[in-house]
């Protein structure tokens, strides 16, 4: 009989249950990690008001200052249109500024304030943290494994 990860055993209508049929479903462990995952990164960054979203255009605009937001779309894959609330959230938080790009006066160009830079440096050490956590419960060789698997799975 397979467990099923953060369940009250004791909760009614779960004793019995077998779910072994789920052991195989790497959809049902995908969904079950991402929601643990978006847990625990909403509790770290809770005190920063930023979202998985932010911080990942955060991480982007600062590697490739200039970039153009339908470039931050194709390497975040999610739709341009989709990206427009984060990106404008940042831009009136004084982290992001947009100029017009000067190869495309239709384009906007995205790089950090020196808030942002600052914001971002607080970021990556709260991050470091998570990812420390989860190599302490994994072991670091199975933790890049299981990054190098989930690579291979959405390539």
């Amino acid at each position: 009989m397979a467990s099923i990860p953060e369940t009250d055993a004791s909760a009614p209508g779960l004793r019995g249950i077998d779910a072994a049929a789920l052991d195989g479903a790497v959809g049902f462990w995908l969904r079950l990690a991402q929601q643990q995952d978006l847990r625990g990164f909403n509790r770290t960054f809770a005190p920063f008001g930023v979202s998985q979203v932010a911080y990942s255009m955060l991480l982007l605009i600062a590697a490739n200052p200039g970039c153009r937001q339908a470039d931050l779309g194709v390497v975040l894959r999610t739709r341009q249109p989709n990206l427009v609330e984060p990106i404008d959230g940042l831009i009136a938080r004084g982290l992001v500024q947009s100029r017009p790009d000067p190869d495309d006066r239709r384009a906007q160009t995205l790089a950090l304030t020196p808030d942002g830079e600052t914001l971002l440096a607080r970021l990556r050490a709260a991050h470091d943290g998570l990812i420390a956590r989860y190599r302490e419960r994994l072991g670091t060789e199975d933790y890049d494994q299981l990054n190098t698997l989930l690579r291979r799975l959405v390539a």
